[in-house]
């Protein structure tokens, strides 16, 4: 995944809005992108994922394919909308 590095804390499990992961943007994240290859030693998976805004996710792309295995995920999702719960009624 370009300009990306393995981030574990990628949500923000509080309610707030999360950045794009991407450096000098302040955009907002609203796209999870996610990244399963093989490690370089062939000694298990890794897993990459950053938080993007809508501009930043056009342009992900699988950057370790020949990490590729059977299990080799690639994909970019939406992120769930924030919702507020007071207009729920």
């Amino acid at each position: 995944m370009a300009d990306t590095d393995v981030d574990a804390d990628t949500g923000a499990g509080d309610g707030s809005i999360r950045p794009c992961h991407r450096r000098d943007c302040d955009e907002p994240a609203a796209f999870l992108a996610l990244e399963r290859y093989q490690e370089e030693t062939g000694k298990g998976a890794v897993e990459a994922e950053a938080a993007l805004c809508r501009d930043h996710a056009a342009e992900e792309h699988p950057t370790n394919l020949d990490g590729a295995y059977p299990d080799y995920v690639f994909r970019v999702e939406p992120l769930p909308e924030e919702t507020d719960d007071d207009d729920a009624s």
